[in-house]
């Protein structure tokens, strides 16, 4: 029996869908938007942010992806640091990570 393989179905289409709308509304927050993620397999996201801009493990053994989301804002760069077992344990940006609308 395949673990939360619907359950997985359906995260990776709700995450899409928010990750679509992006562009086109505000929402509460980048922690909010992003939060879900914290916990799940570093795949998931590569798979729906396509290749990051720039990859580096830290002296702690944990790896960051870059992303320069030019098309929120000229200013954003959004950081995910993933674990030696390719889970999301946190992340973090810099600039104004939010729509321009």
């Amino acid at each position: 029996m395949a673990i939360g393989g619907g359950v997985n179905m359906r995260w990776h289409l709700v995450f899409w869908l928010c990750s679509a709308l992006i562009g086109c509304a505000y929402f509460d927050s980048w922690e909010e938007s992003n939060g879900g993620a914290v916990g799940r397999p570093w795949e998931e996201i590569a798979k729906l942010w396509g290749p990051e801009d720039q990859t580096w493990i830290r002296d702690d053994g944990k790896t960051i992806y870059r992303y320069h989301l030019k098309r929120l804002d000229p200013s954003c760069v959004h950081y995910w640091v993933v674990d030696e077992q390719g889970v999301i344990v946190d992340f973090y940006y810099d600039g104004y990570c939010r729509p321009i609308g």
